[in-house]
């Protein structure tokens, strides 16, 4: 399997069409955070595909460091606040939202730390073995920090959701995540984010399920 330009503006087109689709099926104010999910990886991969430009084509070659940091500030910074909150909007029961409350704040401390980091800190991205391969020059601490309240804050608040089947968006993302670690070790952020960002289409199913639910939903329980 080989990434490249194509495949990365290709799932850019792809995600916008179904982060469009999503918007629709809002039908309350709380799954808005949600239903971009979709439209947030489209300018995530659309964002990449300008790294591949900058990697390929001489022409594009200024853009690199602009366009490699907006890409690790989506995959590094936003998601472990995003995924949490958005999870904390839907949450209906009140002992799951003080778990999502608390994963929330941690999302944030971890997210502007990790900005701190990367806007302290060197940054490299190289094509390597067909893929995009993004050098952080963190500290070893911090690497391995990172890996674990990372893993945690982008993927168990769907398992903590009491949002029906919201587990069917956390499986995949996990699963993504050891196939991108063991088949991939050197291009784990641009491989598994480009997997979960092909995942994210699910929300759009998920979001459905939703609407459906409110909409036939006693008026007695809104």
């Amino acid at each position: 399997m080989c990434f490249s330009t194509t495949a990365s503006f290709g799932a850019g087109v792809i995600l916008s069409g179904a982060g469009i689709l999503a918007a629709k099926k809002v039908t309350e104010p709380k799954q808005r955070m949600f239903a971009a999910i979709p439209a947030i990886f489209a300018i995530q991969q659309f964002t990449e595909g300008f790294v591949w430009l900058s990697l390929t084509q001489e022409s594009f070659a200024s853009w690199l460091r602009p366009a490699a940091f907006v890409f690790l500030f989506f995959a590094e910074v936003l998601w472990p606040l995003w995924i949490p909150l958005a999870m904390l909007k839907l949450e209906t029961r009140a002992e799951r939202k003080q778990i999502l409350r608390f994963l929330s704040g941690l999302g944030l401390v971890f997210a502007l730390h990790t900005l701190y980091y990367l806007m302290t800190n060197a940054f490299e991205a190289q094509i390597s073995e067909y893929h995009i391969g993004y050098t952080l020059h963190f500290r070893s601490s911090f690497v391995i920090f990172t890996w674990i309240v990372y893993g945690i804050l982008t993927v168990v608040p769907t398992f903590v959701s009491s949002v029906p089947k919201m587990w069917i968006v956390g499986v995949p993302m996990t699963a993504s995540f050891f196939i991108a670690k063991i088949l991939y070790p050197n291009n784990v952020i641009s491989v598994w984010c480009y997997f979960a960002a092909i995942i994210s289409i699910i929300v759009v199913i998920q979001q459905m399920e939703m609407s459906k639910k409110l909409m036939f939903r006693p008026k007695s329980q809104t």
